[in-house]
């Protein structure tokens, strides 16, 4: 008897019906979506990530594993002196956060060494145009200093040292070392030669006194 009558309601009201059965079958499409999700985003299991910064990329890849956790390299190119080669210098997320157990944790590791580039020639330009030169190339620490010159030649670069030494135009130096840029401070009137050749005088003989002069 219920049958019939539903069927009769069905006949009688086909369109209502197929909605409803539209409606009904969306919801139940939406919950095991929801429910699909839930599962494989991990919904509620998170986990601490592990502070891995300073250790080997070993070292880094077992404790991380260890927590039940994945990783991989973000970045593995720049070289920072203040750390040693190979260590994790930074991570992602940070140590100490909560994030779920499928998050991969990103290492950014120090490279074995930093990068050589081609020293470019410096003499005889201008201070600017050199610092220009050694920045553009990656060159970051670079110190001025200044010595008597002729005044036409104010700013120009008289010598060139490379972590304390002289190296060839041309030769490859690590992007990291220290670069001396010896400049002419234009303090010695060229116009007037006797000026010049005094001055010249002067700064041998005070070079000879200061090498003739025991050290302490």
């Amino acid at each position: 008897m219920k049958t019939k009558k539903i069927d009769n309601f069905r006949d009688r009201h086909p369109i209502l019906v197929n909605s409803l059965l539209m409606v009904a079958a969306a919801c139940v499409l939406v919950y095991i979506a929801l429910l699909f999700i839930d599962v494989f985003t991990s919904h509620g299991q998170q986990k601490q990530v592990p502070d891995v910064r300073g250790l080997s990329l070993g070292e880094a890849i077992e404790k991380v594993e260890a927590a039940g956790m994945s990783w991989d390299i973000s970045d593995s190119t720049q070289y920072d002196r203040n750390f040693k080669p190979g260590v994790v210098i930074d991570q992602d997320p940070k140590a100490g956060s909560y994030v779920k157990a499928i998050r991969s944790i990103y290492f950014k590791v120090n490279a074995m060494h930093d990068r050589m580039v081609a020293m470019p020639r410096l003499i005889d330009i201008s201070s600017r145009q050199a610092m220009a030169m050694l920045r553009t190339q990656g060159f970051k620490d670079i110190v001025l200093d200044s010595v008597p010159g002729p005044s036409s030649s104010r700013g120009v670069v008289m010598q060139v040292k490379v972590d304390g030494r002289h190296v060839a135009d041309g030769s490859s130096v690590l992007v990291s070392s220290n670069i001396l840029l010896v400049v002419c401070d234009g303090s010695i009137d060229d116009t007037m030669p006797d000026t010049v050749a005094n001055a010249v005088i002067d700064s041998v003989e005070i070079a000879q006194r200061q090498g003739a002069e025991p050290r302490p």
